[in-house]
């Protein structure tokens, strides 16, 4: 084992802090896509990382077990996994684990409780609307909503939670949770991913209604009456309400058509690959050893 193993995420931690703190001038479409997939990409890096030194430090511990585990999951040389170094990484391993597991089944189970709602307007009188996913999904709005805005001002709304159905927004939210709960440090990359998700929804619905000052006008309004708290869907007044309502003032950003597409597969070649090396490169290194040995 040496360093090596550990870099695809440290560079994966690195990649996610950056964008997490430095605004990418993309369209917010692309914006959530870089986003997401990085925040994913993190999350496999370390899962993947931790499992793969906590099965060689059981192979250390019992080599004998060794025989049955699968080579690409064993690293290039015999140099056994120091204590120091496998316990803590099995430790988290296994809580890493856990709060994935838990991540997704909360996800699931708040996603359930919202669509078992979603037959009818939310009998409350806070102005909420909320996509909801699925086959079984839809907009959901309460009366409270349905009372205080004009019907134009709904349409406002529905385009808005359209964009996010039609998108499936709901899946890059569930790449920043979960790259969130399992590395606490990429909570700024979920926020910023949030509030693209959103950004991308106005962006839709300002091009559906065709006049930018009015819906941010229904966002500001419907924000100002009762700011709705993140959740599993996406709901229309979340978090970041100055900051959309700044950019649908301002002219429409560029669709980038051609850096968006270019900057997103770039960066979808580069994590993917990071993260497979977590797997590979101590016997990359192994076999660089021997090569230059060889040659000697």
């Amino acid at each position: 084992m040496s360093w090596f193993t550990f870099l695809p995420l440290a560079i994966m931690l690195a990649l996610g802090t950056v964008l997490g703190r430095v605004p990418v001038p993309l369209h917010p479409s692309w914006s959530a896509r870089l986003l997401a997939t990085t925040g994913a990409m993190s999350a496999v890096a370390a899962l993947g990382t931790g499992v793969f030194v906590a099965i060689n430090y059981g192979a250390t511990l019992t080599p004998s077990a060794a025989a049955h585990v699968p080579e690409w999951a064993l690293f290039g040389d015999d140099r056994p996994v120091p204590d120091v170094v496998g316990v803590p990484a099995a430790l988290l391993s296994a809580a890493g684990l856990l709060v994935a597991a838990w991540t997704v089944v909360r996800w699931a189970r708040e996603l359930r409780a919202v669509r078992s709602r979603s037959g009818a307007p939310l009998e409350t009188e806070a102005p909420i609307a909320v996509a909801v996913p699925g086959r079984h999904g839809g907009v959901l709005l309460s009366r409270g909503l349905l009372r205080r805005l004009a019907p134009a001002e709904l349409h406002v709304v529905f385009q808005h939670e359209s964009s996010h159905l039609r998108h499936r927004h709901h899946r890059y939210l569930a790449s920043g949770a979960l790259a969130r709960a399992l590395l606490p440090a990429l909570r700024p990359l979920d926020r910023r991913l949030r509030l693209a998700v959103e950004r991308w929804a106005d962006e839709d619905a300002a091009e559906a209604v065709g006049d930018r000052a009015f819906v941010a006008r229904t966002i500001a309004k419907v924000a100002l009456a009762h700011p709705a708290a993140p959740g599993p869907a996406a709901a229309f007044a979340e978090s970041g309400v100055m900051e959309r309502v700044e950019a649908l003032l301002d002219a429409p950003p560029a669709k980038n058509s051609v850096t968006g597409p270019l900057l997103f597969m770039g960066n979808g070649v580069v994590t993917s690959t990071l993260t497979a090396a977590t797997l590979q490169l101590d016997h990359a290194l192994a076999s660089a050893l021997l090569a230059l040995l060889a040659l000697r």
